[in-house]
């Protein structure tokens, strides 16, 4: 590594950040870009000034939340914290935070939570050497970039083989196919959820990719299911089981229009109704304490835990209008924000904006594998609006599952998000479910100066 290549290509990054701010763009990648051309191992660079202060989270779903939650209470520990917040986690993105977010006077002061994609995290474990590697959780998703579900398992386990010894590997105990990829030469710790008072056996039109156990092909069996494959199980022809959690969510019930649970004693509050974010708050949770973040800290900001980020995101519109904005990418996040949706009490309006855009990934049929009828529970239900480069393709899928009669085509997303706002009764909550390229275009428009209080 040259240093004289590496000053070269901040220097390229960071003009080309400052020509992307006049333009109004948000420069989360192409500085990035720019740099690894000038300076193709600039990340060792990195790696070096940050030396045990780095943070990886990865897996399908829940990286941004949980690395927003851990970024948080490392904030409120007082720590100066470089994130990728907006999740630009491939390689571009990464080096493209760094750069704007580490000092070169402090950098010994600092630390980075990143999140890291399913592919990339090969590329970054061994020039950035992290400190604790967090795996939320294995879902089929993009398959058009990755294949199946199994082929990203195997690429985050050579991942995570290659991280240094002295790296804490912090694995979610209740996904099987998570739990089977610790390694066996560093420290490992598990989180999971022991008891819910919510939980069903009904497990019609859920999605399960770890049926099989990975060690020896056997059936797993489970005594509590949760959603996708997690749960508590084991196998039916191997010694392989769910492990001990060493850090356990218990008693977790919906409360007051969000999520309350009990860690070591402990109480803490989420304001998204979704079960999914209790795992992402739990591998936060995990991660701050082997961090050393202070036990009281960590105490005060469980009881006020919050997802942001077009992640079950709420916001007041006109002082009147209630809509909660959130991700959907693949058929087990779908299925469990169609889960709270269904569940809700008050009457609902919903926009749903379905790209096939690189970022988004170009297969769309994972639309077919969600269980759009479970909204047929929701009866107060008024309309559907679609939108996006395959809004045709949603609106068809709408009509199989029998929502035809309120089910409406929108040209624009803006405009079709817009025109919901605009026509939304005084009483209703209007749904917002995007993919990622029309998410923070969506998120920032209702986030318009002036238009829009976000609830807190």
């Amino acid at each position: 590594m040259q240093i004289w290549r590496v000053w070269m290509a901040i220097l390229a990054a960071k003009t080309t950040k400052r020509m992307l701010s006049l333009l109004g763009r948000k420069g989360t990648t192409l500085p990035g870009a720019v740099a690894l051309r000038v300076c193709p191992d600039i990340l060792e660079y990195y790696g070096e000034k940050l030396n045990g202060r780095i943070v990886f989270v990865t897996g399908t779903n829940g990286k941004t939340t949980t690395s927003n939650l851990l970024v948080n209470f490392l904030r409120k520990d007082g720590r100066d914290v470089i994130s990728n917040a907006l999740g630009a986690n491939l390689i571009q993105g990464i080096t493209a935070a760094l750069i704007e977010g580490v000092s070169i006077g402090k950098a010994r002061l600092q630390a980075a939570v990143l999140e890291v994609d399913e592919g990339t995290i090969g590329k970054a474990i061994v020039p950035l050497q992290p400190t604790a590697v967090v795996v939320t959780n294995f879902f089929r998703d993009q398959m058009d970039r990755y294949g199946e579900v199994d082929s990203v398992v195997g690429m985050v386990e050579r991942a995570v083989n290659k991280a240094p010894r002295k790296t804490t590997v912090i694995l979610n105990a209740d996904d099987p196919l998570v739990a089977s990829i610790a390694p066996t030469d560093k420290r490992v710790l598990y989180y999971g959820v022991e008891s819910a008072d919510f939980l069903q056996t009904d497990e019609q039109g859920e999605v399960r990719d770890g049926k099989f156990c990975r060690h020896c092909g056997s059936l797993l069996r489970y005594r509590q299911y949760h959603y996708g494959q997690l749960g508590l199980y084991e196998c039916t022809g191997c010694d392989f089981k769910r492990p001990v959690p060493d850090q356990s969510a218990e008693h977790v019930q919906v409360y007051e229009g969000g999520m309350r649970f009990n860690v070591d004693g402990d109480t803490g509050y989420l304001n998204s109704p979704a079960f999914y974010n209790v795992y992402n708050a739990l591998a936060s949770i995990s991660a701050a304490k082997v961090l050393g973040v202070a036990a009281n800290v960590i105490s005060q900001e469980m009881g006020k835990l919050s997802t942001g980020l077009g992640r079950m995101e709420r916001f007041v519109v006109h002082d009147r209008q209630d809509a909660i904005l959130t991700l959907v990418k693949n058929p087990t996040g779908c299925n469990q924000v169609l889960k709270v949706v269904s569940q809700m009490d008050k009457p609902i309006d919903m926009v749903f904006i379905l790209n096939d855009r690189y970022a988004d990934g170009t297969d769309v049929s994972w639309i077919w594998d969600t269980h759009l009828e479970r909204l047929q529970a929701q009866k107060r239900l008024r309309r559907i609006v679609v939108a996006g480069t395959r809004a045709y393709d949603m609106a068809v899928r709408f009509k199989y599952a029998g929502f035809e009669g309120v089910t409406q085509v929108a040209e624009g997303d803006i405009q079709a998000v817009e025109n919901a706002l605009r026509q939304l009764p005084a009483d209703h909550t209007l749904f917002i479910l995007s993919t990622y390229t029309s998410l923070y275009a969506v998120r920032d428009h209702l986030l318009q100066e002036g238009r829009v209080a976000v609830e807190a």
